[in-house]
């Protein structure tokens, strides 16, 4: 198998990956998509904090402290962190990158209420009027990055971010838009340096063209490896398959602003119609999901037992109750291209269909999809990806403001309750009952939990999956 690795100049090596998506944006506060995520974040943009193996560690924050029976967050801002342009890192961008990201995240803006970060000598201090006591774990992992920019880059206007300056190992070298972005080390790093010199992000949609490039050597490590290729490549000794734990889930979004998805009997029905492990099988095909409706993941504390979910399994008389007056009318599924969510949404048309609801399909690339998704009056149900969150609060679809737009005054009073918890074991408690009231308004339909499945050359060692999906600083190639 002809590698990528040896082709970089003498005493250096690359490595030549596959993405199955192209990051939107740079904006990785925006962009919460998770291949920007695992390209950019903590290679070429870093937070404050980390998360690392179930620790959360400094990193541009040479510490953080807890003050005023936690109402108060002290960080002290690591000095001789050089941005890729050389400039130096200072308290002015860390607290306006950092008051940024409050304003994008509302998980973030549940927990310090209107609070803002300020500058007091070498550090950054936020005061609140109660405990942030969650805010450090929301700081290192929430999909809304709280990485740290120049802020010189930010937009007065509050626009999207274009500067590919950051503080990471590495820095961007090219980024050629629909092919790849190509980063290389970042000599004067602050920190210990990788091993591996280049990575290449290549943009391949096709999983098969992504398998065959593994197999063939023009790529080292391909993301999202389909369900069929999985068996094909596991039989490979120059291959080794990586599945990580349960990386997030497939949803059916319901627009609860306008339309028919607005109509409560309506989401109840179709959460009894449907089959869900068709729906999952149209794009997993035999491996990698679990069907599951709690919104969190099995692996953590949040985690709630799906038995008690009223909606939660396949009842076809039941449906029948809430959805019969709907016969005839039209349902708009809103979905992307990106890995198989397409399929999901024609075996939903195909379910909905056999019951007598007639439906459309809009298929879009995931920008558009993004985008599309904002409107209010092109969609009904949206079928969506959601990567795993570290807090509920980081469940963006339980929000007023994002699409979907919840509306319950319960939810949002326990989310309120939640962010204000003194302690984790507390908050998850909070959570359970939040999670029971979610079963019977149906923001959203989880339908499964999925594990994401990576390939990557035996040569190649020491690859993580993290938070933001997988990462290279670790990686090394073995003798």
């Amino acid at each position: 198998m002809t590698s990528f690795l040896f082709s970089c100049r003498e005493g250096e090596t690359g490595l030549s990956i596959a993405m199955a998506q192209e990051p939107p944006s740079f904006d990785v506060m925006v962009n919460t998509s998770i291949s920007g995520r695992e390209i950019l974040v903590g290679n070429v943009f870093e937070k404050l904090l980390a998360y690392d193996e179930g620790e959360i560690v400094p990193l541009l924050a040479e510490s953080y402290s807890s003050e005023d029976d936690g109402c108060s967050l002290r960080f002290r801002i690591r000095k001789g962190v050089l941005f890729h342009d050389g400039s130096p890192m200072t308290v002015s961008d860390a607290v306006a990158s950092m008051n940024r990201w409050l304003s994008y995240s509302d998980a973030a803006e549940k927990i310090v209420k209107g609070s803002r970060f300020t500058v007091d000598g070498d550090d950054i201090v936020i005061t609140s009027t109660s405990t942030l006591s969650l805010l450090p774990a929301l700081i290192a992992t929430s999909s809304e990055s709280a990485v740290i920019f120049r802020a010189s880059d930010i937009p007065s206007d509050g626009g999207i971010i274009t500067s590919e300056i950051g503080t990471g190992p590495y820095k961007v070298l090219d980024y050629s838009l629909g092919e790849k972005i190509s980063l290389g080390l970042f000599d004067e790093y602050h920190g210990e340096k990788p091993s591996i010199s280049r990575l290449d992000y290549y943009f391949v949609s096709d999983p098969v063209t992504r398998r065959l490039g593994l197999e063939s050597g023009t790529y080292d490590f391909i993301d999202t490896v389909s369900s069929d290729d999985i068996p094909v490549l596991s039989g490979r000794e120059e291959v080794n398959v990586i599945s990580g734990t349960e990386n997030g889930s497939i949803a059916l979004l319901f627009n609860k602003k306008t339309g028919i998805s607005s109509s409560h009997d309506f989401r109840k029905g179709v959460s009894l119609l449907i089959n869900r492990d068709e729906l999952m099988k149209a794009c997993y095909g035999e491996y990698g999901y679990n069907i599951d409706s709690s919104y969190m993941e099995k692996d953590g504390i949040w985690y709630v037992d799906p038995s008690s979910d009223p909606y939660g399994e396949e009842n076809r008389e039941k449906a029948d109750t809430y959805l019969s007056e709907y016969k005839g009318q039209k349902v708009r599924i809103l979905t992307s291209n990106l890995t198989g969510l397409d399929r999901i949404a024609v075996a939903l048309f195909s379910q909905l269909r056999a019951y007598g609801i007639e439906a459309e399909i809009t298929v879009l690339d995931w920008a558009a999809f993004l985008e599309r998704r904002k409107d209010s009056d092109a969609w009904d149900i949206a079928v969506t990806a959601l990567t795993a969150v570290s807090l509920p609060l980081d469940k963006a679809f339980l929000s007023s403001d994002y699409p979907g737009w919840t509306d319950s005054e319960e939810i949002s009073a326990l989310l309120e309750e939640i962010a204000s918890s003194e302690s984790f074991r507390a908050a998850s408690e909070l959570w359970g009952k939040a999670q029971t009231l979610c079963w019977d308004y149906i923001p959203a339909i989880v339908l499964g939990h999925y594990s994401t499945t990576h390939a990557v050359s035996s040569s190649i060692e020491g690859v993580k999956l993290s938070a933001d999906g997988f990462d290279f600083r670790s990686a090394y190639i073995s003798e």
